[in-house]
């Protein structure tokens, strides 16, 4: 399929020139194109075209498997989500593509991708949920997860940074980052476009990477022909003068003066607050039209009630949409008439977009107003948007005229330069630890996707007994986002009680912790009393709120059993990914992951890793889970099961999985099976590993398959305070020992369980292992990827195999 029938078929128009060069060329490193001409399709669908059907198997072949876009708001995920659908739809392509959205409260999982992280799917999400997946910290995600993500979204991705003007602090930091997987290699090729109609070249040549490489921008046949129509409409530009007291009223007035019946106004606030406040009084002035307010602060449910009807059409009383800076990019949307508060000038322009955005409509109004105060944004930046706007005052001006008022009024509408946190080689290989420190934290890589103002916490509501909220982990669909500092306002009521987990060394009840101000960070997910309030469905977040808060769905967070639970967050000494529904015999699932390993390694052709590594993979799988024959974990899982087949099962063990989802109980807490085998691995059972050049590789992975050990073995905080007999280590005596395991055919002998000091202990081996050049933090992240994902992959094989009752 050439590219003008991939257009054809995928959106019945012909493509742009400028998306023609992008599918031909490859994707840029700068995509730089007004807004509204096509830059998802240009980005989509070349991707799909040099992945799926360029002639050149070569090309099909380097293209990466994933395309990760990567985008500043919920709103534009989910109109973006909707293109993918219906483009993989109408190419047939449903069943090859994947496509998962990327965000809180849609039910999505990592899980969704990691049973087949080989196969072509494209990921639509926030960029703080996709970017803090790149920094091995995974926002909604469990921490011994994280580095799977580390692996999967480092290596054989290509990364579309869409909207960059509204990223902050990300963009810089996302251009560090390719700057490292290109230092620090990477096992398959992976790459980065960052696009929008306003490029800020202080925040794109970064230290690391001060060049821009391949740009593609609109040419004469783009503006002449194809889009003249769509690049010359005209917007009327107006001041509106306000009075000092009442502002949000004299908005609203004027708002439903210049509504139009059957068309559709828009009017963007700086702030939630004060779009609310007008919102407010359009209700009270009881317009005929419909008005619906939109903004960020809302469960999901709701925002997709509030988007839906926004982006529906006017009906014959038209509509007023009342937003913030969620409509101010990518939503599809004409207005006929546009109010906007002064903002800096790269905002207007976007905004302008959403105005008479494909040329057909006469007479198009943007009317402007100063707003009360300049925050969130710079004063500076106020004064020189309201400099251009009156300079503009009564003309007609088409968004390419916006895009170049420097040149056109001789005045500099540049943002005020900040100094923002930049993210250098030394944080980034830090980030791949994922320990917790002793007091539970870690570090915070927010500073490098948000900046401080915007950093957002989750919040769900809850019932409260016996002064602990009822349930577990909150589901994605109870989530509202809400900025750290407003939340900070709530808690000034010392009333205001607030919950979170406790993800270090929770009970098996995982009880809540209070949480105060300091504890707050971005992605943190809170509890709070539905009772008190907080909540309403139409405004969404209200700090001043005391109605009850409806309890949504509080059921689908009571941890139910599921036949695989990959995602499950829990606490270090659990062990979920053990309960299956089968007696999975060990020595049957070793080979099993064995195998599977050699089909992920097959399937990727990782030109970026050695053959030796890859022998390390699947060895590693060989003997991952040797472990679990262990006493300890033997007794307990066969504990499990009931009494009168519990004779059987030891005559028949050892085994890898239960048949049922009964939590089993170790006879030391924080028990680990994969220290376990990785500490047989470095004493008597490293003699199946003599021949082998690496040796310490196969141990990390090991050691690493569940996410909990990985670069260091550490002793729990309170591990001594719980009970266990004697001094152990996640749940291991220095006396303990692995007897003989039996693995078709080759057989690991009976070993002792001594942690090795000096030269050989577990932290050299596998920091040597981060460091070395030819491996590093991505390829490593790879690796561990790779064996955990054919862990679960035999795992999964394993559903709907005999029971212990049909063994009997």
């Amino acid at each position: 399929m050439n590219i003008e029938q991939l257009y054809l078929n995928a959106t019945g128009f012909e493509p742009y020139d400028f998306q023609r060069r992008v599918a031909e060329a490859g994707l840029p490193e700068l995509l730089q194109i007004p807004t509204g001409c096509g830059k998802t399709e240009a980005v989509g669908l070349g991707w799909l075209y040099r992945r799926r059907f360029h002639a050149d198997a070569a090309v099909r072949f380097e293209t990466p498997r994933w395309l990760i876009i990567a985008l500043p708001m919920r709103t534009l995920v989910e109109q973006t989500v909707d293109r993918f659908e219906e483009w993989l739809e109408r190419l047939g392509l449903n069943d090859e593509v994947g496509l998962h959205t990327v965000q809180g409260g849609i039910g999505w999982s990592d899980r969704d991708w990691r049973l087949t992280p080989d196969g072509d799917a494209v990921f639509v999400g926030t960029i703080d949920m996709l970017l803090s997946r790149a920094l091995n910290r995974g926002y909604g995600d469990g921490r011994w997860y994280w580095p799977m993500s580390f692996g999967g979204f480092n290596n054989g991705a290509h990364w579309v940074f869409d909207e960059i003007q509204l990223m902050d602090v990300a963009t810089p930091n996302t251009r560090q980052l390719q700057s490292f997987r290109e230092s620090l290699g990477t096992a398959l090729p992976t790459s980065s476009t960052w696009m929008s109609a306003t490029v800020d070249d202080r925040l794109m040549c970064t230290v690391d990477r001060p060049i821009i490489g391949l740009t593609i921008t609109l040419n004469n046949r783009d503006r002449n022909e194809q889009l003249a129509q769509r690049l010359n409409g005209t917007r009327t530009v107006k001041e509106l003068a306000l009075p000092a007291k009442k502002s949000e009223q004299a908005i609203a007035e004027e708002l439903i003066v210049h509504h139009q019946p059957d068309t559709l106004t828009l009017a963007v606030f700086n702030t939630v607050d004060r779009a609310v406040s007008v919102w407010r009084q359009l209700r009270k002035l009881k317009t005929p039209a419909d008005v619906v307010l939109l903004h960020s602060r809302y469960r999901p449910e709701d925002r997709r009630r509030h988007t839906k009807t926004a982006l529906s059409p006017p009906g014959n009383k038209g509509k007023i949409v009342v937003s913030t800076q969620v409509l101010e990019a990518g939503i599809d949307l004409s207005a006929s008439v546009l109010f906007t508060e002064a903002a800096p000038w790269p905002c207007i322009v976007q905004r302008a977009g959403r105005c008479n955005r494909e040329g057909v409509l006469s007479g198009a109004k943007l009317v402007w107003a100063s707003p009360v105060k300049p925050s969130p944004y710079e004063e500076a930046d106020i004064e020189a948007s309201r400099q251009a706007l009156q300079l503009l005052e009564g003309q007609e001006v088409t968004v390419e005229q916006l895009l170049n008022v420097e040149q056109l009024l001789n005045l500099d509408v540049r943002t005020s330069s900040r100094i923002t946190p930049v993210l250098r080689r030394k944080d980034l290989v830090e980030l791949f630890d994922t320990s917790p420190d002793l007091s539970g934290n870690d570090l915070d890589v927010a500073r490098f996707i948000r900046d401080s103002d915007n950093r957002v916490i989750q919040v769900a509501w809850r019932k409260v007994k016996d002064g602990q909220p009822v349930g577990d982990s909150p589901h994605s669909a109870e989530l509202c986002g809400v900025p750290i500092a407003e939340f900070r306002r709530y808690l000034m009521n010392k009333n205001n009680k607030v919950w979170c987990l406790d993800h270090l060394c929770r009970d098996r009840n995982w009880p809540w912790v209070r949480c105060g101000r300091d504890d707050l960070r971005d992605g943190l997910v809170v509890v709070l009393e539905a009772s008190k309030g907080g909540y309403d469905p139409e405004i969404g977040w209200n700090r001043n709120s005391k109605q009850s808060v409806e309890v949504v769905n509080a059921e689908m967070s009571q941890s139910p059993a599921v036949e695989h639970k990959l995602d499950e967050d829990v606490a270090v000494g659990d062990d979920p990914a053990s309960l299956s529904n089968s007696w999975y015999p060990l020595a049957a699932h070793l080979v099993d992951v064995e195998r599977e390993c050699q089909k992920l390694l097959q399937s990727f052709q990782a030109d970026g890793i050695s053959t030796e590594m890859r022998q390390a993979v699947i060895l590693a799988g060989r003997y991952h889970d040797i472990g679990k024959a262990s006493d300890i974990w033997q007794n307990a899982i066969i504990e499990t099961a009931d009494s009168e087949y519990q004779i059987l099962l030891k005559s028949k063990a050892p085994f890898a999985k239960s048949d049922n989802h009964k939590r089993p109980r170790f006879e030391r807490r924080y028990f680990r099976h994969e220290l376990v085998s990785a500490l047989a691995l470095m004493n008597e059972g490293a003699s199946v590993l003599a021949d082998k050049h690496e040796s310490d590789l196969i141990v990390y992975l090991v050691a690493s398959h569940h996410g909990r050990i990985r670069l260091c073995i550490r002793r729990l905080p309170k591990e001594s305070d719980i009970g266990n007999t004697t001094d152990t280590v996640l749940g291991i005596a220095s006396e303990d020992e692995l007897p003989e395991v039996s693995i078709g055919g080759s057989i690991v002998p009976h070993s002792h369980l001594t942690i090795p000091a000096g030269d050989d202990r577990y932290e050299r081996r596998a920091l040597t292992l981060r460091d070395r050049s030819d491996l590093g933090p991505f390829r490593l992240a790879f690796l561990e990827m790779i064996v955990r994902c054919a862990d679960w992959r035999a795992s999964a094989a394993t559903v709907g195999t005999a029971t212990v009752g049909e063994k009997g």
